[in-house]
Order: C-alpha cells, then sequence, then structure tokens
C-alpha cells in the first residue's frame, strides 16, 4: 500500500537520489536546493514499503496578474517518479494530494512547467489548464551579423535583476520571484556556466538569465528588453559567450524576434471557479524562469 505525505529531514537521501535519477542535476545543485531554499517538509512524496518513489517541492509563490492584484499559488517543482515505478499512477495520486496540501496553506491555485511538451496532454487530463506561454528564437552563430554598437552586458545581483524584471513586467499577468528564489537561479547559472546579466543596448536596460545547456548550447532562460532592442541583445549575449546556437525566451505577449515563435510552456489550476472562469483566455501569461 502506497502512502503520501510530507517529507522528513531523514527522507532526504532518497529524494536526492530520485532527484538526480530523473533529473541529472548535479548533487551540488541538489544539496544548494535544500540547504538554501527549501524544507523536507516542502516536498510531497509517494513512499511504499519504505521507498520512496515519487516526489514533489511544493514552493510558495506570488503571480500578478494584469490588474495589479496579486495571488498566492503553489508552484510545483521537481516532479518526478522512478523509471520503474511509471505508468502506476503515482503522479496523479500526489497532485491530487497536493490540491488539498496547498489549498490548507491558502494557495489559489496550482502552477507547473510539464518536463516536456508530451507531457501536457497528461496534465490537462489532470485538470490542469494551459496558462503560460513563451516566445522562443533560434539562431547559429553563422546569422549572426556582429553588429553590437551601443550594446553592453554585466553581470549583476538577483535583486538588481529582479529589480530590472519587474519594471518591465508591471501590470502584466505573470509570475513574480522572491530575490531569495532569483539567487537559486543564479546558482543554477553559475553551475552552467551562466549568470544573471544587465543587457544594455542603446541607453535601454534590461536582463537575461544565461546557462549553458550543452558545451556549444546557450539558452537564454528569459530576455527581457524592449522588443526593438531584442536583436541587438542577442548579438551581445554572442559576443560575451561563445556558442554554436542561441536559444533565446522572451515574453508571449510582446513581438518577438523575426523567426520567433510562441510555445505552450506552464500550466494552471484554479481552486477558485470564479478566477478560472476569469483569467481562463488568458494563455500567454508569463513564467519566465521556471527553474527548468
Amino acid at each position: 500500500m502506497i502512502n503520501i505525505r510530507q517529507a522528513t529531514p531523514e527522507d532526504l537521501p532518497q529524494i536526492k537520489e530520485l532527484w538526480k535519477k530523473c533529473f541529472g542535476d548535479p548533487s551540488s545543485y541538489i544539496d544548494i536546493f535544500f540547504q538554501k531554499f527549501a524544507e523536507a517538509e516542502q516536498v510531497l512524496v509517494v513512499e511504499e514499503a519504505g521507498e520512496i518513489n515519487s516526489m514533489a517541492a511544493m514552493l510558495p509563490s506570488t503571480l500578478e496578474l494584469s490588474n495589479g492584484n496579486e495571488i498566492p499559488v503553489g508552484y510545483v517543482y521537481a516532479l518526478a517518479t522512478n523509471p520503474y515505478m511509471q505508468g502506476k499512477g503515482h503522479a496523479r495520486q500526489l497532485l491530487a494530494f497536493a490540491d488539498d496540501y496547498l489549498k490548507k496553506q491558502g494557495m489559489k491555485a496550482m502552477v507547473l512547467v510539464p518536463a516536456s511538451p508530451s507531457l501536457h496532454k497528461l496534465f490537462d487530463a489532470l485538470g490542469m489548464d494551459e496558462c503560460f506561454s513563451t516566445r522562443k528564437y533560434e539562431i547559429l552563430t553563422s546569422n549572426l551579423t556582429g553588429d553590437t554598437e551601443g550594446a553592453s552586458m554585466e553581470v549583476i545581483s538577483p535583486a538588481e535583476y529582479n529589480e530590472i524584471r519587474e519594471s518591465y513586467l508591471m501590470s502584466t499577468f505573470h509570475m513574480t520571484y522572491s530575490d531569495h528564489m532569483i539567487q537559486f537561479q543564479q546558482i543554477g547559472s553559475h553551475l552552467a556556466g551562466g549568470d544573471l546579466y544587465k543587457i544594455t543596448v542603446n541607453g535601454e536596460v534590461g536582463c537575461a538569465a544565461i546557462e549553458y545547456v550543452q558545451q556549444r548550447r546557450l539558452l537564454a532562460k528569459e530576455l527581457i528588453i524592449s522588443p526593438q532592442n531584442m536583436a541587438k541583445a542577442v548579438e551581445i549575449i554572442a559576443k560575451e559567450m561563445a556558442a554554436s546556437r542561441y536559444h533565446i525566451r522572451t515574453p508571449a505577449f510582446w513581438d518577438g524576434l523575426p523567426g520567433s515563435y510562441p510555445q505552450a510552456f506552464g500550466m494552471i489550476k484554479w481552486y477558485d471557479p470564479g478566477m478560472k472562469s476569469k483569467w481562463f483566455s488568458h494563455q500567454d501569461a508569463y513564467l519566465g524562469l521556471a527553474f527548468d
């Protein structure tokens, strides 16, 4: 018989092993997450015969709506099931348990990012709706112009990054992050050869969270700057950080770079029917980092 419950500190060795097996993240990243950003009790687990087979961290987060209102939501992070236990419905049962857990915490919705596009249908069947999109752009080094006149980039602190980010996203439907969680992104970027950056183009200041996903592939998990300066922002990123291919994400509710395209990204389950009815059609809300 399975037991679904909050984790305890004694569960951490099994949780970390499961996380590493499912996502391949380095032990240092997982250790930092539990040392600085989450308690064991914030993780829900599916246990059977003393073995933890599924897990998910419940991170308290905030959505800012386009009317300026802020609502508390539970962001489901690192949802994982042991590969040899998949197909048994553990994730489904864990998320049903998470609904009750988050409601008791006063959360108005559950938010998550499917690990792959193929999983969107699965979560749709579990009562989640498409909500958060991103605009994706890919370019090869050979297609860059090399024009970086008037552009620069420099490493910045999580607090400065967050200030720039929110200055652009104010009064839009988006996920906000504490400086503490932006610091978590910075640590992840450091481990992947990147950082948090201030991007300046012709006097306009934007920001980007960047990391390498492979030795010669670079990902800007979010680039936030006005559309007219995005192209030169990409050029300065390429000048400062060598790669063969660049993957750039920008908010879907802005015009993007030529050749960019919107892509479903995150999903939501509203616990308030009235809020679901009012915000259901807003599928271009912005989640951004997602720590994916």
